[in-house]
Formats: structure tokens, C-alpha cells, sequence
């Protein structure tokens, strides 16, 4: 990490809103802001005193917007990865097809997932956050519907592919979203609520499925999954305004640090929030070269090695939860431990107590520590805080990795909690490095935080699928713990890296512009439309 700043010479962050000629790699592009000033906390970014500007949203319906894209996501998660435990259900649909192309079924969705992200992630730039997410809504209450009423397996998998698309925007939309509502200070926490909330659903809901599903057919599944989607979508109309906006022009004082209790709404100058504001579809003109440069700050993205790291980092955690999330079922089922699909069902039930842990340990405490760590450094905030908490789900996976390659290889030898513990360790640890992943990059390049979003989610997608398909042909030649073995290995060595990004990580995005002719990284939009600068 570059030298810290004195306190008096790091810009504020309302200089650093208006700075329309930012060096590339430089503190202001990076990250570093003046976070508290004698001992109180500044607002970072600078919240406007136009009521329409979504920073000024009421507490209720900030946490509406958690709420809603919570449901959202945790349907998202359902309908992708829910079928897991009543696969054999699924299979006696389709007695005359070969087994091995109705695993598509289960194989597809993550990579749809990303190609959603790809699609949908520029149109948030171009279009706005709202109708995006609308349409996601609405997409995924038609193909769930399609899914319900297919007569072939073929159209089954055509449809499920499409609303893998429409649930993409779970991984990289939804938190975008909550970033654009929330001020630096409490990002994390409130990333945390997000993928807790999600996730607490998603398992009572993975329950349900192995009751749904037996009882009442694959065709009710879809159908209830469509109707919570139903009901998502009408909340959303209504509560989950644009969040996309241009503050560049809307702060009147910019010299001025701006705290809780001197911030000043209005109305007179900027205009009430209305109805009819928040109920349009579409804010402001539509740039559709937006798009280009979107595609284009993506691929600059790859090339940043801290964001590249940050991949990586995230596809191998995801690469364990994906190997034990796709073997438990077949080591717990089996004796010694005979659990039943209902059992099964209630060891994903569990995943609600991991949630209820990660809020508080890594939501709270990863904000916890990027403050702690500011006040001790003259109050100046640096993205690397956020790697300190890496620690955390570091040790967590390793540990989760021997104890369940261990037992999987010899389950007379273990107790069944020696797989379901760690299987809900890889769990815990992977939302533990995806939600650090999401506010560095956020943190560090707040201009460009869309495309670094999709850097992230949509290459841990396809990582994702493609791991789907070497799970069984890695047990079957190293064994369970051979497999936990190499996972474990390559996450410690990728985990170690933490250090020297933590400590030079704040020279590497400068040095990768420099070697890969990047010098200029531009926001996708004019120098005075600036919808993402602080």
C-alpha cells in the first residue's frame, strides 16, 4: 500500500466528486478519502440536498429496498441451485431421456447466470438500476412459468437457462443497488443484511422444495417460486426507486465535509420527491455508447491485479462450496449416516445459522475494522482495510476443506457433523471473501464499480461451471480428500497473497495501467454526468 496521505493533504471527498481530472492510479482514483474528521464520521459520497437523490432516502425504505432484493435474490438462488436434493425426483420426470443430459439441468444455470450478468450489467449504465431490475423480476415470473409447463426436456432446459439469466442480476445488480443507498461507512454491514437476508430465505425454501417437489411435482415448485416472484415484482414498482444518479451538480457546498447532523434537504431548490418521480421507468437521457465503454472498463478491469486477485480469490472459495455442495448429499445419504432427502433438506436449513453469524462477524465487522483502522491512520480510509477481515474466512476454508476431504474418505471413521460443519465452514467463508471483494472494489474504484461488479461475479460464474463438471471425475481419482487437499492448497496460497496486496496493493492498479496501455480510465459517462463519483 502507497504511503498514507497526511490528514490535511488527502481531498475531501466533495473535492474528490468534483475532480473531473482524476490521475489515473493516483489516491483520489483509488479509494482514499478523508473518513473522519475530528473524531465524527464524514459522508462519503456526498449526499446532495435534492430529496430525489437516493443517499437521501428514509431509513424505512432503504431497508425496504434490502428487503425486497433479498426476496428477490434469495428466489434467484432457489431456482438455480434448489434442486439439488430432489434430483432423483427429477430424473423419474424424464424415464425416456438419458440421465446424463437431464444433469444439464443443474449444470446450466450458472453459466446463464453469468451471461445474464454480461448482458444485463451495461444496461444498468445505460437505462438506469430500476427497469433493469424490473425486467429481471418479470423475466423470471415468465420463464418460471415456461419451466412449470414444459412438455419436453428440451424446453424445460431452454427455459431454465433463460431464468438462470434473469437471476444473474442477483450477484452483481442487487449489491450495485445497495452500494448506490448506503455511504461508505456502512456498506459492508448492509452487504451483509443483503446476502444474510437472501440466504436465510433460500434455505427455509430449500427445505420446502424436498416436501414440494415429492408431493405436489416439479410443476408446483416452479409455480410457487413464480408466485413470490409476483409478489417481489409489485413491491418493487413501488419501493425500489432509481438509484442511479448524478450528484456532480446537485451538491451545493462542495468545500464543506458533510456529516449526520449538518446535512440539509432542499426542496425548495431541487424540487420534492413525488410519486410520479419514483414511478418512472426511466431517468434522464439514453447513451447508448454507454455500452462500448461499459465493455470496455470491463476488460481494463480484468487487467487491475487486486480485481483479478479478487476473481480468482472468489472462484476458488466458490470452487469448495460448489465440490460440497455437490457431494454431501451423496457421502451423508449412503450408510453409515443414511440421512433422508427430508434430512438433507435440513442440512441446507442450517445455512440460516451461518447467515446469522456472517451479518455481525463480517458485515458489521468488516465495517468495524475499516473504521477502527481510519481513526488510528488520521482518520484516512483505504480500500486495503477491507483485506484485513480476509483473515476471517481464510482460516475458516482450510479448515473446512481437510476435516471434510478427511470424513468423505472415511465416514465409518467421522461423525456426520464432520460434514455437515464443514460444509457449512465453505459456505460462511465464501460469502465471507465475496462480500470483501464487493465493497474493495467498490471502495477503491467507485467510478467504475458496475464493471468491476461484473468482473467479479460473472468470471466466478463460469469458473463456477466449469468446476461443475470436474467434480466427479476428481474424486474418482484422488478421493475426497485428495480433492479437499488441492482446493485447500490453492485457496491458502491465493489467501497468503492478502499481504502484499494489503500492503502494495494501492501501487498495482497504476502499475498494471502503465504495462497494459490503460493509462486513461475514463468513466463510462461525460466528465459532467458523473453518476458514480464520490
Amino acid at each position: 500500500m502507497a504511503a498514507l496521505p497526511s490528514a490535511d493533504k488527502v481531498p475531501s471527498k466533495a473535492e474528490v466528486a468534483h475532480n473531473e481530472h482524476i490521475v489515473p492510479g493516483s489516491d483520489q482514483e483509488t479509494g482514499t478519502v478523508q473518513l473522519f474528521d475530528h473524531s465524527e464520521i464524514v459522508l462519503i459520497p456526498t449526499p446532495s440536498g435534492d430529496p430525489k437523490d437516493p443517499l437521501n432516502l428514509p431509513t424505512w425504505q432503504k431497508y425496504s429496498i434490502i428487503v425486497i432484493v433479498a426476496a428477490y435474490g434469495s428466489m434467484a438462488v432457489l431456482s438455480t441451485s434448489g434442486l439439488g436434493a430432489v434430483f432423483p425426483h427429477v430424473l423419474q420426470e424424464y424415464p425416456n431421456n438419458d440421465p446424463a443430459d437431464v444433469t444439464d439441468l443443474m449444470t446450466y444455470p450458472t453459466l446463464f447466470m453469468g451471461i445474464g450478468n454480461f448482458i444485463s450489467m451495461p444496461l444498468t449504465l445505460t437505462l438506469g438500476r430500476r427497469p433493469v431490475f424490473l425486467f429481471s423480476l418479470l423475466l423470471s415470473i415468465g420463464t418460471g412459468l415456461w419451466c412449470a409447463f414444459s412438455t419436453s426436456l428440451a424446453s424445460h432446459i431452454g427455459g431454465r437457462n433463460l431464468l438462470s439469466m434473469a437471476a444473474g442480476q442477483s450477484e452483481a445488480l442487487a449489491p450495485l443497488i445497495i452500494q448506490d443507498i448506503h455511504f461508505l461507512h456502512e456498506r459492508s454491514s448492509k452487504q451483509g443484511w443483503f446476502v444474510g437476508m437472501q440466504n436465510i430465505v433460500a434455505a427455509g425454501m430449500f427445505v420446502a422444495t424436498v416436501y414440494i417437489v415429492p408431493d405436489m411435482g416439479l410443476k408446483w415448485w416452479y409455480i410457487v417460486v413464480a408466485i413470490v416472484n409476483f409478489a417481489t415484482l409489485i413491491a418493487a414498482y413501488f419501493l425500489v426507486v432509481e438509484t442511479m444518479f448524478d450528484r456532480s451538480h446537485a451538491v451545493t457546498r462542495p468545500d464543506t465535509p458533510c456529516f449526520q447532523h449538518t446535512r440539509r434537504l432542499e426542496p425548495d431548490v431541487f424540487g420534492p420527491r413525488t410519486w410520479k418521480h419514483d414511478l418512472r421507468l426511466v431517468h434522464g437521457r439514453i447513451d447508448w455508447w454507454r455500452l462500448v465503454s461499459f465493455y470496455k472498463e470491463t476488460a481494463q478491469g480484468i487487467c487491475i491485479l487486486p480485481i483479478f486477485w479478487l476473481l480468482l480469490v472468489n472462484g476458488a472459495f466458490l470452487g469448495v462450496y460448489v465440490y460440497q455442495s455437490s457431494t454431501f448429499s451423496a457421502i451423508l445419504a449412503p450408510s453409515p449416516y443414511s440421512f433422508s432427502n427430508a434430512s438433507l433438506g435440513f442440512v441446507q436449513l442450517v445455512q440460516a445459522v451461518d447467515c446469522r453469524l456472517f451479518v455481525p462477524v463480517m458485515g458489521y465487522g468488516t465495517d468495524f475494522i475499516a473504521k477502527k483502522m481510519s481513526q488510528l491512520r488520521k482518520g484516512v480510509f483505504e480500500p486495503e482495510y477491507r483485506l484485513i477481515a480476509m483473515i476471517i474466512p481464510a482460516a475458516i476454508v482450510i479448515v473446512s476443506c481437510v476435516l471434510f476431504g478427511y470424513a468423505g474418505a472415511a465416514p465409518s471413521d467421522w461423525h456426520w457433523m464432520a460434514i455437515v460443519a464443514p460444509y457449512h465452514m465453505g459456505f460462511f467463508a465464501f460469502m465471507g471473501v465475496n462480500i470483501i471483494a464487493i465493497s474493495y472494489a467498490i471502495d477503491a474504484f467507485p467510478d467504475h464499480a458496475g464493471a468491476l461488479l461484473m468482473v467479479i461475479c460473472v468470471g466466478r460464474g463460469f469458473i463456477s461451471f466449469g468446476l461443475s463438471y470436474s467434480t466427479v471425475p476428481l474424486t474418482e481419482t484422488l478421493g475426497y480428500d485428495g480433492g479437499m487437499n488441492i482446493f485447500a492448497i490453492v485457496c491458502g496460497v491465493l489467501s497468503l497473497m492478502t499481504v502484499g496486496f494489503y500492503l502494495y496493493g494501492k501501487r498495482l492498479p497504476l502499475f498494471c495501467n502503465n504495462n497494459f496501455g490503460f493509462t486513461k480510465w475514463q468513466p463510462p459517462l461525460a466528465s459532467n454526468d458523473a453518476f458514480f463519483s464520490y
